[in-house]
């Protein structure tokens, strides 16, 4: 798939998964008792989490590769984010917990304070087979995440951000 295509269609997925409740396009026809906060009722579907959490799986890679921590650390937390909300709101999805990603959300975690490119490469390989184990326990096997293949001397497809960290 074109890069370019792959990331034009990440943003319309990313904007269809929070779509606005028929008070917000039209004040008029809000009822009193419905909650102030479309927070409150709005439970985001597991997909669109986990189509989000998949950008997320290759910009904290794309991070690492060029080394933008700060970048790669901020992914990852919002990775350890979408699992802490996965459990919480999906807590019997599948039989699947999710707690396998944890130690190797902590390896990450390491390696990024670290600094260490190595240390990283090991610890994201882990995490992407705890992505592809919980999916198995699912019952989701036929979804296989793997390491991006982009070679480091191409760019990314996000080219509407810098990951130079400048």
């Amino acid at each position: 798939m074109d890069m370019k295509l792959f990331a034009a269609m990440a943003v319309l997925l990313m904007g269809a998964a929070s779509p606005l409740q028929a008070d917000e396009q039209n004040p008029e026809n809000s009822q009193e008792q419905t909650p102030s906060n479309a927070q409150e009722r709005f439970v985001p579907r597991l997909n669109d989490m986990m189509v989000a959490t998949q950008l997320r799986h290759f910009k904290l890679w794309y991070a690492g590769l060029v080394q933008n921590w700060p970048l790669a650390n901020y992914e990852l937390v919002q990775i350890r984010n979408v699992i802490a909300d996965t459990r919480r709101l999906y807590p019997k999805s599948g039989g699947s917990d999710m707690s396998t990603m944890m130690p190797a959300a902590d390896d990450l975690d390491e390696a990024i304070k670290g600094k260490d490119s190595v240390k990283f490469s090991k610890a994201f390989s882990k995490l992407t087979a705890a992505c592809n184990s919980c999916h198995e326990t699912a019952g989701l096997d036929f979804i296989k995440i793997r390491e991006p293949r982009l070679s480091p001397l191409e760019t990314s497809p996000f080219t509407d951000e810098s990951f130079s960290g400048k």
